[in-house]
């Protein structure tokens, strides 16, 4: 379960649409994650602050089990084995990689024939998903000579700030 504290630090959608609209995920992946995530149970739909990549969280869980990058999406389902799917501008990345990797070649004088599994490996190797850190407390300054507070966090369904026991008290 999604601690209390993180909750500020994301913006929830309702949709998976509305996340990769704001996220701007290029339209040539957008068929492509929809297909992937066709089968997955999910409850809620979020992009962390860091904006590195989307999250599907299922109802309960204390971790992800999906993660959308513009390059791949990561496929963790609990009990099962995780995969990774390559979206469109993973190949492009690689191939920008592989390029770059010529061109640096034939500037030293020696040619080398570059691999495209290793120009992917090395953008995968770049591009991992990265297990979201919990943040500290927000806190909030009301004025001169007042007291600082910590901010209540809203429930991610209702929008209604959470009690302390981190449970709302309308949704469970």
């Amino acid at each position: 379960m999604t601690s209390a504290l993180d909750l500020e630090y994301r913006t929830y959608f309702r949709t998976l649409d509305a996340a990769m609209a704001e996220y701007e995920l290029p339209l040539n992946a957008v068929d492509r994650v929809r297909e992937i995530v066709r089968g997955l149970r999910y409850e809620h739909v979020y992009i962390p602050d860091s904006r590195e990549y989307i999250a599907l969280e299922p109802l309960g869980a204390d971790k992800p089990v999906a993660f959308i990058t513009a390059l791949y999406v990561a496929i963790h389902p609990e009990g099962g084995e995780s995969q990774f799917f390559e979206l469109p501008a993973f190949a492009q990345a690689a191939d920008a990689v592989a390029a770059s990797a010529a061109t640096v070649t034939e500037a030293a004088g020696t040619p080398v024939e570059t691999d495209a599994a290793a120009a992917k490996a090395a953008v995968a190797s770049a591009v991992r998903p990265v297990e979201p850190v919990a943040p500290a407390p927000r806190i909030t300054f009301q004025g001169v000579g007042k007291r600082a507070e910590i901010a209540e966090m809203p429930c991610p369904t209702c929008f209604i700030d959470l009690p302390a026991t981190g449970i709302c008290d309308l949704c469970g």
